[in-house]
């Protein structure tokens, strides 16, 4: 299942969510796939690799996977592609730059880089430039029970790659006053990929983090949040608190569950695994801790 995580609003815990739900359902032996499609390869850097050492990342697959449209092609090129054309045939798969298990996290990446803020300009006038991702992503999806997509904080390119590839969205919603209020355009996006690119699409759920119950504020927003949203969308009964072991685990480079298994951030991540599963399979799948 191809989930991306997206919000076009920054701080709401995109990043955090993509790491610490790939290691909880790393830890439970699912297969993981984590897609960076982040410019400021917030992902790259919580999986304890450098941006600037990566040699290929999803902006060079994402570039290869038009690269045929943009080659000057001689007649024997031409006839090639046209034969080939009665066959199935996938992106190149050698071309999808996947590192295994970085720096010992129980999930696999495609790494970023700065160059890929780049994309919008780029891409701009390609042919089929929304389905860049789904073309890479696609010969690769049945090694997995999971890929994540983390989505830049804004409703581009990359975003409407992520929304066309995926299954399901998880929509991180910071629990601040009026927080829900700019969740409109980003649905409006959702509606028109589903209808014209995606029939595919749904919301797997809206996703309420940065809670604070030493405040008595902070829970009651959260409340109000969830009763205003869930009228019109699925709001997950888990809850994502705020917990120093979270920023501790991105500083060092590896996913909660790694570094601090028993924390409140480990734990939240696990039971939104479970609860996950549970709307996917219809019962709880997941095994407990």
């Amino acid at each position: 299942m191809i989930i991306a995580i997206t919000n076009q609003k920054g701080g709401t815990g995109k990043t955090t969510t993509t790491i610490g739900l790939a290691g909880a359902f790393g830890e439970a032996g699912r297969q993981v796939l984590v897609v960076d499609l982040e410019p400021q390869a917030n992902s790259t850097r919580h999986s304890g690799r450098a941006p600037e050492d990566q040699e290929e990342t999803i902006w060079t697959a994402l570039q290869a996977a038009g690269q045929l449209r943009n080659m000057n092609l001689g007649a024997e090129d031409l006839r090639a592609i046209l034969d080939d054309m009665w066959e199935s045939r996938s992106f190149d798969l050698t071309q999808v730059p996947i590192v295994r298990r970085p720096n010992g996290n129980p999930y696999d990446l495609i790494p970023s880089e700065i160059g890929l803020s780049d994309a919008d300009l780029m891409l701009a006038s390609a042919v089929g430039r929304e389905r860049r991702l789904a073309n890479v992503l696609d010969g690769v999806q049945a090694d997995y029970d999971y890929i994540l997509i983390d989505c830049p904080p804004h409703l581009g390119i990359l975003t409407l790659n992520a929304l066309t590839a995926a299954e399901g969205v998880i929509v991180p919603l910071e629990s601040a006053f009026f927080a829900s209020k700019g969740m409109n355009q980003l649905f409006r996006v959702l509606i028109d990929v589903k209808q014209n690119q995606n029939y595919r699409l749904s919301v797997l759920g809206v996703l309420l983090t940065q809670i604070d119950r030493r405040t008595r504020h902070s829970p009651q927003i959260a409340a109000e949040a969830r009763e205003a949203v869930s009228k019109r969308l699925r709001v997950f009964d888990t809850e994502i608190p705020v917990n120093v072991d979270l920023a501790d685990a991105s500083a060092s480079g590896v996913c909660v569950t790694l570094h601090a298994p028993r924390s409140r951030g480990a734990e939240a991540y696990r039971q939104l695994a479970r609860e996950i599963e549970s709307i996917r399979y219809g019962k709880e799948a997941y095994p407990r801790h």
